[in-house]
C-alpha cells in the first residue's frame, strides 16, 4: 500500500476556497446594498424598536439592488427572497442603537461582517444567488470592502472546518485567505476557474491553492503538519550520513529506522508523503512511553495508490535515528491499516538528500 505524493493540506484548502468563491459574487451584490440602502426607520429592532413596515424595507431593498445590478455581470439575485430574509432575520437581531450608531458613523459593512452577522447574510444568500461561469472576480466598483467581507468569510469557512481547525490557526487562515483573494482579484480569475479548482493540472490550483498554502507553512512550520527543514532538529556531528538500502525482493529498497530506540525496517518510497507507521508499531511506543497524549496533533486525509481517501492521525516524534543523525521534531502519520513507509515528506527534514541506486546508499545532508 503506497501513499501518493499529494499536498494534503492543500487539496483540503482548496475545497473551502472553492466553497468560499461561490459566495463572493453574493458578497458584491451585498455591499452594493449595504453601502446604498439606509436604516432609518425599518421593522423592529432586538430591543423591539419600531422601525418601520417589513413590506417597506423589502421593496426598499429591491430596489436598492435592482439599481446596482446592473454594474455586476454574471451573476444573479433573487432578491424578492434575499430581501425578506434579511427583514426577517439580520434586522431583528440587532439592537436599534447598534444600526443607528453604525449608519451615523459610516460602519454598517463592519456591524454586518461580525460573525453571527455575517452567518445570517450568508444563510439568506444561499439559495438566492447564482453566479454565471464568465464572472470576472474584481469587477466589482467596491472591491476593497468587498475583499474585507470575502477574506472574513474565508477565515470563518476553514476554521469551521474541524479538520482545518485542529492543523490550522486563525492567524494562518487570515494569512491563506488574504494571498488567494489577492490573487483572485488581482489576475482576474473566472467563476470558470474556481469550479475547476480541483484540477491538480489547472491554473486556479497551481497559481492559487499551491503558493498560499506553501507561503503559509513556511511562515507557520512548528504549526504545520508538514516536515521541514531544521537544522537544530539534526542531531549528529557529520555533514552527511550515508543509509544502506536493502532491495526489498526487486520491488523497491527497504531502510532500518529507530524510534526511541525500536528499531523497524521502513519501505522506501519517495512518492508518500510522510513517515508512515501503523496501529501496531503505535502500541510498541505507547506501551515504551516514547507517544505521549500531547504528541497527537491532529488527523489528517491520505489518498492512497487506488485513490481511497483514509484518515491518519497525525503525531509529532522526536528520538528518531537514521543512519548517524537522529532527528527531532517529525510529523509522523499512524494509519489503521497502512504499512511502514519512509517517504519525501520525512526526508525534507535534511537540507538535501540524494538516492544511489546502483550502490544501494542513502546519503542525507545536515
Amino acid at each position: 500500500m503506497f501513499l501518493t505524493d499529494n499536498f494534503v493540506i492543500e487539496l483540503k484548502v482548496k475545497n473551502t476556497l472553492n466553497e468560499n468563491q461561490k459566495k463572493i459574487g453574493s458578497l458584491l451584490f451585498l455591499l452594493a446594498f449595504l453601502l446604498t440602502t439606509t436604516f432609518g426607520q425599518k421593522i423592529n429592532s432586538k430591543d423591539g424598536v419600531y422601525m418601520g413596515e417589513r413590506k417597506a424595507f423589502i421593496k426598499s431593498c429591491i430596489e436598492g439592488a435592482k439599481e446596482k445590478q446592473l454594474d455586476i455581470k454574471g451573476i444573479k439575485i433573487n432578491t424578492k427572497d434575499y430581501c425578506s430574509c434579511v427583514s426577517d432575520k439580520l434586522i431583528p437581531s440587532l439592537n436599534s442603537t447598534e444600526l443607528q450608531d453604525a449608519a451615523k458613523n459610516g460602519t454598517l459593512v463592519e456591524l454586518f461582517v461580525q460573525d453571527d452577522n455575517l452567518k445570517i447574510i450568508m444563510e439568506c444568500l444561499d439559495g438566492n444567488m447564482k453566479v454565471e461561469d464568465e464572472y470576472e472576480f474584481g469587477s466589482s466598483k467596491n472591491t476593497e470592502l468587498t475583499l474585507k467581507v470575502a477574506k472574513k468569510t474565508c477565515i470563518k469557512e476553514i476554521m469551521d472546518d474541524p479538520e482545518m481547525s485542529e492543523s490550522w490557526s486563525k492567524e494562518m487562515a487570515s494569512e491563506y485567505c488574504s494571498c488567494a483573494l489577492e490573487k483572485l482579484y488581482k489576475d482576474g480569475y473566472t467563476y470558470k476557474d474556481l469550479l475547476d479548482i480541483e484540477n491538480e493540472n489547472g491554473d486556479a490550483f497551481n497559481e492559487i491553492a499551491v503558493p498560499c498554502v506553501t507561503i503559509v507553512l513556511a511562515n507557520y512550520p512548528e504549526e504545520s503538519n508538514n516536515n521541514t527543514y531544521n537544522q537544530s532538529d539534526i542531531i549528529g556531528n557529520n555533514s552527511s550520513s550515508k543509509v544502506e538500502l536493502i532491495d526489498y525482493l526487486n520491488q523497491g529498497f527497504k531502510l532500518k529506522i529507530s524510534i526511541s530506540g525500536i528499531s523497524k525496517y521502513f519501505l522506501f518510497d519517495t512518492g508518500a508523503s510522510d513517515l508512515v507507521i501503523d496501529r501496531e508499531f503505535e502500541r510498541e511506543l505507547l506501551i515504551e512511553g516514547a507517544l505521549p497524549k500531547e504528541a497527537y496533533i491532529g488527523k489528517q486525509i491520505y489518498a492512497m495508490a487506488n485513490n481511497e481517501e483514509v484518515e491518519a492521525d497525525m503525531v509529532k516524534l522526536n528520538n528518531i535515528k537514521i543512519g548517524d543523525y537522529t532527528i527531532n521534531n517529525v510529523s509522523v502519520a499512524i494509519l489503521k491499516e497502512g504499512s511502514l513507509l519512509c517517504g519525501k515528506g520525512f526526508l525534507d527534514k535534511f537540507r538535501k538528500w540524494e538516492v544511489d541506486q546502483e550502490q544501494k546508499v542513502l546519503t542525507l545532508y545536515k
